[in-house]
């Protein structure tokens, strides 16, 4: 596909001022990380009540959306398209919060995910964005729509993958360092897909997206917020103000109780909204050395 000339600058803009959050691994080349001396050990109490308290909100986001994802599949199977469309972004918010951790199952991950431009000549294409697309094929030129049948099997497959996602996350033990990556990563997931109108190609809910990947970063930071602030205060509170102004930017964009359209966006929203992310994306690339001590 054509890029729209808002989506080239923006990624020029993006390339020439990268992400830090992709340096945050150690030198050794091992992919894990050590602790950081700098930082006082965090005390154990706080640890065990940071990750019981993720635990619990990676469970209630898993379940809500595996109930979710049951009506929209029985709406699209019905042939109820306005209701799945209405339901496609909210379900999909479930998804989004807790996104790093559904990607952790290399398998399930692009059943459920993938977008048309992640599928290889000749794999099979299922999935939300599979049936997004034949929900919204306005753009899709010389487009065949499923049939009922086809639609009725992707909607089954889609529940099933996603039941066996709840499963899966059932059995994950989370550490600080876990919640603290999710964060840093939902902060790439935003930068790579949502903030280039990329991930809902056909729909253009990004801003949906965009705004629960926030909600999984907040939440991350906010479960680890008591080991930050004793380890350093300052970072909390810059974090604190970052979020802030990318929840403020946002805000100016709800329409109801959503969001517009992401192609309702000029190019100076779109550039304020990626500048306001890499502005958090400093700080967040900090988090994990910090819990991690």
């Amino acid at each position: 596909m054509t890029p729209r000339p808002r989506l080239l600058a923006l990624t020029t803009s993006l390339a020439t001022t990268p992400l830090l959050l992709t340096g945050c691994a150690d030198d050794s080349g091992s992919g894990t990380r050590a602790q950081d001396p700098s930082y006082p050990a965090a005390d154990p109490t706080l640890v065990a009540s940071a990750e019981r308290a993720y635990a619990e909100f990676v469970s209630d986001e898993a379940d809500a959306l595996l109930a979710g994802t049951v009506r929209f599949a029985a709406a699209a199977t019905a042939g109820q398209d306005d209701r799945a469309r209405r339901l496609y972004p909210e379900v999909r918010t479930h998804w989004e919060r807790i996104e790093t951790i559904a990607e952790s199952f290399g398998d399930l991950d692009p059943q459920l995910d993938a977008r048309e431009a992640d599928i290889a000549e000749g794999e099979e294409w299922t999935g939300w964005h599979r049936l997004e697309k034949d929900l919204w094929p306005a753009r899709a030129e010389g487009y065949s729509a499923l049939t009922s049948a086809e639609r009725a099997t992707l909607a089954d497959e889609l529940v099933g993958d996603t039941r066996e996602l709840v499963s899966r996350i059932d059995g994950l033990d989370l550490t600080v360092t876990d919640i603290a990556d999710g964060s840093r990563g939902l902060l790439e997931e935003v930068a790579s897909g949502k903030v280039t109108g990329e991930e809902e190609y056909w729909s253009r809910t990004d801003l949906h997206d965009f705004q629960a990947n926030i909600d999984g970063a907040v939440r991350g930071f906010q479960d680890v917020r008591p080991i930050v602030e004793h380890a350093d205060a300052g970072l909390a509170r810059e974090l604190d103000r970052r979020f802030d102004g990318v929840q403020g930017l946002l805000d100016r964009h709800r329409r109801g109780e959503g969001f517009v359209g992401y192609d309702e966006l000029d190019t100076d929203e779109v550039k304020q909204l990626a500048d306001a992310v890499n502005a958090l994306s400093e700080p967040l690339a900090r988090l994990s050395a910090v819990v991690s001590a």
